[in-house]
């Protein structure tokens, strides 16, 4: 019999994945609530995320794949993001024309 596997959440695995970032705990906690809380309001789960800052890493940036319908219903939601401090859309081009690379940075 197949026991079932531990599921953690999006919040654990960033948690987990980057507590020897050298970010403050605080802070990071702070920032992987807001990229979680982006995951449970509009179901978007980011592709990657790492950290950014000079000497001691003061930000979060996630990259996120979506396509043109879900960008346009999330764009105003993403600019009321607590602590925003970058957006930046980046078409993918043919062959895929209509999906975007989002990528947000939440930090100072």
């Amino acid at each position: 019999m197949v026991s079932p596997a531990r599921e953690y959440s999006l919040e654990q695995y960033l948690l987990e994945r980057l507590k020897f970032s050298g970010m403050q705990k605080e802070n990071l906690t702070d920032l992987v609530n807001i990229i979680a809380s982006l995951k449970n309001k509009y179901s978007i789960i980011p592709f990657a995320v790492a950290v950014q800052g000079e000497q001691v890493p003061t930000a979060l940036t996630a990259r996120y794949l979506m396509d043109t319908l879900l960008l346009n219903k999330l764009m105003n939601a993403l600019l009321d993001t607590p602590r925003l401090a970058s957006l930046l859309v980046v078409p993918h081009g043919f062959p895929k024309a209509a999906q975007f690379e989002l990528n947000v940075t939440v930090g100072e």
